[in-house]
């Protein structure tokens, strides 16, 4: 569903009425029989969307460390502590609100975010071909927006100061590397070519040594094969140093020919509501997360 139409935009508003109102764990359970055609047990978790769906209501929530790492701007302090500093995208600036943008002196290209949700990004590769005005209207909107509110997803919500960041833009040829991390330690990884296009993406679940899984998302074109890139080993140590402690994150890199940069942690991925293809793998998959309750 596009981000701007009608229904996705009166889908939102229904989802923080709701959020009002009721409990978490009930909007979880309607919200994965909507997406998922079933709902989830939250008593004797067992998939891996059902355990996703337990931390995020009863766990991530109360965990400082993940807030501060679902942030894309205090997760920097984190990489710091790793000594991973190097790893960020360039950084060219930091607001809390639009007016204070020094826009005519940035570069012609740059990537706009906020720090406290997914998918609030702007990418501007011609910063003469743009219409100004209307992306500091949509950066506005999204700074108020309590994006925690939309999928259930209250650690999103503990992050109380909204911020836009401008990082480098790093080019459209860019492949993801996104490792799942299951009790401190990577387990597979799934790559996508050219999201940044998103409906001509290529999106694959490999194994750590770039071998094919029996997995696949029906919503994108299947990648059957990788080649992994020349820094593969030391992105991979780079992820089982970030996911350390965490019972699940998802640790994600933007690989480009000249290496490789940090991109973000993700603690629910889709939300806890990942359509698996074949649906089995939803319990293979979550048997490799032990939820310490």
């Amino acid at each position: 569903m596009r981000r701007d139409s009608l229904l996705y935009m009166i889908r939102r508003k229904l989802q923080v009425v709701a959020s009002y109102v009721f409990p978490d764990w009930f909007l979880s359970k309607v919200y994965s029989k909507v997406i998922l055609g079933r709902g989830v047990d939250l008593n004797n978790p067992q998939t891996f969307n059902e355990k996703i769906q337990w931390l995020k209501i009863y766990k991530f929530p109360k965990n400082p460390l993940v807030i501060q790492c679902a942030d894309k701007y205090r997760v920097k302090e984190y990489l710091d502590e790793k000594s991973l500093r190097d790893r960020e995208v360039p950084l060219l600036g930091v607001w809390e609100k639009t007016e204070d943008i020094p826009w005519e002196a940035l570069p012609n290209s740059f990537v706009l975010k906020c720090n406290h949700g997914c998918a609030y990004n702007i990418v501007v590769r011609n910063k003469k071909l743009v219409n100004r005005a209307e992306i500091y209207t949509q950066l506005e909107e999204w700074l108020e927006e309590d994006f925690g509110r939309y999928n259930v997803e209250p650690h999103y919500s503990q992050i109380k100061k909204h911020l836009i960041l401008c990082e480098e833009f790093l080019g459209d040829k860019i492949t993801d590397y996104k490792f799942f991390c299951f009790n401190g330690s990577p387990k597979f990884m799934y790559v996508s070519i050219d999201l940044i296009h998103d409906r001509e993406a290529e999106i694959g679940f490999f194994n750590l040594d770039g071998s094919k899984m029996p997995m696949k998302r029906d919503d994108y074109k299947d990648l059957e094969s990788i080649r992994l890139p020349p820094l593969y080993d030391r992105m991979l140590s780079d992820a089982k140093r970030l996911c350390e402690g965490f019972e699940f994150v998802r640790v994600d890199f933007f690989v480009l020919p000249r290496g490789y940069y940090f991109a973000e942690m993700t603690f629910t991925p889709g939300g806890g509501m990942i359509p698996f293809n074949p649906p089995e793998y939803d319990y293979k998959v979550g048997h490799l997360l032990e939820i310490l309750k």
